[in-house]
């Protein structure tokens, strides 16, 4: 028996996981846009959809920022404990950071409830009137409900160092498909239900997981030991996280806040597009770095740098692979896209043309955030979560003077523009010292991967165009998805001709799942 058939393997099983959360992922996304399409056809891009996106952006933004970064950083301490210590002491340090998280969250939420009318003018400083008090009633209620935020995402940490990446990967669906019911059910009994199922659906993220979780080992003991040396470090961590976190949100209110000023429904079309750029960073992107996170921290608790490269080189790889078709095909068909999604009821086609422009914009930069997220997740690996701050800070001095420069002449969809190039502004930045911090990490393969997936997307544009103008006259609808299934095949076809190398990887995964088959049938 050979090396290679006697070792697993490990590209092949973090495939298997990546695949794996995109199945869920692809379900919970589905769910999501079937309420942003409901909602968009019950309230139209106008007051409502605009308080109600807002109210729900606010706290999130306060709450997700802080969470993350307690994620981010509580995945590679937990990974060290285990290893230098015991499982048992990871599990106490678990218990630690937990009882910390719901004290500090229990007075953010006491303060967010009893400023809420400030908080709101400064994320929105363009509402007035019914938009400003519509939204204040909102915020108010959807502070309660991320409370939990914070904790969820411990726990979702940890169940994902324990491989249970579809686990996690479930969490959107009862969110979502509750969103989706108070939405139908708003239309009958009014906004109250709406807010109602919508905080019902925020704490429903952290109760999902918990059996699994409890499943895996995991057991609450109530403890706060402030001393602890571990929390000591995890906040020496997360400091320049939340900093940088905390300037990334800042990109986030920027833009809000300029598509605010804008003409009425400028917020929404500008939500609508992001909703349809974050399905792809949800789906394929968050999906591959939510896998190989774990990895790269256990590499660098290991000290394996050279293991670290080829696994930063192949995630990089797989981004492109997967993302490239999908970024140009959203350049290519925006319109279409939106038509068949959003156009209906009160969502005029005046609407689509903004929410298109917009779309396009932000798929300029789909790359870019994929490649950026993956370079970001080896810094924290490595527990340098200086340079990703840094990066942060150069981003948002980037993003304001692009979206001063481009709304001029592109009003809102100018804002999604400036995103997406800020973003390819960090991946050369964060590239850079990457490299100064581990040497080379197979870039030479990295750019032959991106020149074979950019020549396989052009001869996938050509068809894509094709087809969709040859079945229009038939339905908008039909020409979409057939010309998408073409593209798809194309460029399927092309990547295996140019030989790319991240289709290697996968090819060898399938033989090798179908000879354990075929031996397993003998």
């Amino acid at each position: 028996m050979s090396e290679n058939t006697k070792k697993p393997n490990k590209v092949g099983a973090l495939a298997t996981s990546a695949i794996g959360l995109m199945g869920v992922t692809f379900i919970s996304k589905i769910l999501g846009f079937a309420r942003d399409v409901v909602l968009a056809s019950s309230y139209g891009a106008g007051v409502v959809s605009d308080s109600y996106l807002m109210a729900l952006n606010i706290p999130t933004i306060v709450f997700v920022m802080i969470s993350t970064a307690l994620a981010t950083s509580f995945i590679p301490m937990f990974t060290e404990i285990e290893k230098s210590k015991s499982r048992e002491d990871a599990l106490k340090f678990t218990s630690n950071v937990i009882t910390l998280v719901a004290l500090v969250s229990i007075v953010i939420m006491v303060l967010g409830v009893i400023f809420t009318e400030p908080l709101v003018k400064m994320f929105a400083i363009g509402f007035e009137g019914e938009r400003l008090q519509l939204t204040t009633q909102f915020t108010r209620l959807f502070m309660l409900g991320v409370g939990c935020v914070g904790i969820t995402y411990i726990v979702k940490s940890y169940l994902e160092i324990n491989n249970r990446f579809v686990v996690t990967g479930l969490m959107p669906l009862p969110y979502n498909t509750l969103i989706l019911i108070s939405i139908v059910l708003s239309i009958k009994y009014g906004t109250k239900a709406l807010a109602v199922g919508t905080f019902i659906a925020l704490i429903s993220q952290l109760l999902v997981q918990l059996p699994f979780a409890f499943k895996e080992g995991f057991r609450y003991k109530p403890t706060l030991n402030l001393k602890d040396e571990n929390l000591r470090r995890m906040a020496t961590l997360i400091a320049p996280i939340i900093l940088g976190a905390s300037v990334t949100q800042l990109n986030t209110l920027i833009d809000r806040n300029l598509a605010s000023t804008l003409a009425e429904g400028s917020l929404s079309a500008m939500n609508y597009a992001y909703k349809l750029n974050i399905f792809v960073t949800g789906l394929f992107i968050a999906s591959i770095t939510s896998v190989v996170y774990p990895l790269f921290a256990r590499l660098t608790s290991e000290n394996n740098i050279e293991k670290l490269k080829d696994s930063v080189a192949t995630s990089i790889n797989s981004v492109l692979l997967i993302i490239m078709p999908v970024s140009i095909g959203a350049l290519v068909l925006a319109e279409p896209i939106v038509t068949v999604l959003f156009e209906r009821g009160e969502f005029k086609h005046e609407d689509t043309l903004v929410t298109a422009g917009v779309l396009a914009c932000y798929a300029v930069g789909m790359l870019a955030i994929g490649i950026r997220d993956i370079l970001v997740r080896v810094f924290y690996s490595l527990k340098d979560t200086k340079t990703p701050m840094l990066n942060s800070v150069l981003c948002v001095a980037s993003n304001i003077v692009l979206n001063i420069a481009l709304i001029k002449y592109l009003g809102v969809a100018g804002l999604a523009l400036g995103s997406s190039l800020s973003a390819v502004i960090a991946v050369v930045f964060l590239s850079i010292n990457l490299r100064r911090k581990i040497g080379r990490f197979n870039e030479s393969v990295i750019v032959s991967t991106f020149v074979k997936t950019g020549i396989s997307g052009a001869a996938m544009v050509f068809a894509v165009i094709t087809s969709h103008n040859a079945l229009l006259p038939i339905s908008q609808t039909v020409a979409l998805f057939a010309s998408i299934v073409v593209g798809a095949f194309i460029y399927g076809v092309m990547v295996l001709v140019l030989k790319v190398d991240a289709c290697k990887s996968i090819l060898d995964m399938i033989k090798q799942k179908i000879n354990r088959k075929n031996k397993q049938t003998i």
